[in-house]
């Protein structure tokens, strides 16, 4: 199985590149910022420069030519504002090749819950979020077919040790389950 790994709004990251290097199978990377680097001082510093520099308009662009591209079995794992443009390219195309999308904490997903699964797709969201109730966008997702909606026990940003809201056991806990997602999957393809 092939990955596509989609950033949150600090890009491209050692602890991204970790998890692309532990994946079993070929991993690519989506960002904002084309792969350059960030030197983040903070994260409300961070969006500024996520919105001056990409914004959400530009980057689910930058996605969706991304996954159009996909010619190989493929599952997408994206984080924030790459679930929520992730979210709004799925809806968009038609390619076969990508299987699944696992999201994790994608706030910006509850300005398009007009939106269907055309694949199947995994939330993950935080236990809350600061500006808004994510009950009734949970809900919502959850009325729809291929949509599987969790709430971690975490805050928004758990798997970045960038963010504020990093856990260190939410991190180790999802991605153990997203290695033995992959060997599983690795298992299934080579028979």
């Amino acid at each position: 199985m092939n990955y596509l790994l989609v950033s949150d709004i600090f890009g491209k990251t050692a602890h991204l590149s970790l998890l692309a290097q532990q994946l079993r199978g070929k991993v690519s990377l989506c960002d904002p910022y084309l792969g350059e680097i960030q030197l983040p001082i903070n994260e409300q510093f961070q969006y500024q420069h996520f919105i001056t520099h990409c914004g959400h308009d530009s980057y689910f662009e930058r996605v969706h030519v991304k996954m159009a591209a996909i010619r190989q079995p493929t599952t997408i794992i994206a984080f924030s504002a790459g679930a929520a443009a992730v979210w709004r390219a799925q809806a968009e195309l038609k390619n076969s090749f990508i299987k699944k999308i696992i999201a994790f904490y994608p706030s910006q997903v509850r300005h398009h819950l007009e939106l269907e699964a055309k694949v199947p797709c995994r939330f993950i969201f935080p236990h809350s979020e600061e500006h808004f109730d994510i009950k009734p966008v949970i809900a919502t997702l959850k009325s729809k077919a291929k949509v599987s909606c969790e709430i971690a026990d975490f805050g928004h940003g758990f798997m970045n040790p960038l963010s504020e809201n990093f856990n260190q056991l939410g991190y180790q806990q999802f991605t153990e389950q997203l290695l033995k997602e992959s060997c599983h999957l690795e298992v299934a393809t080579n028979h």
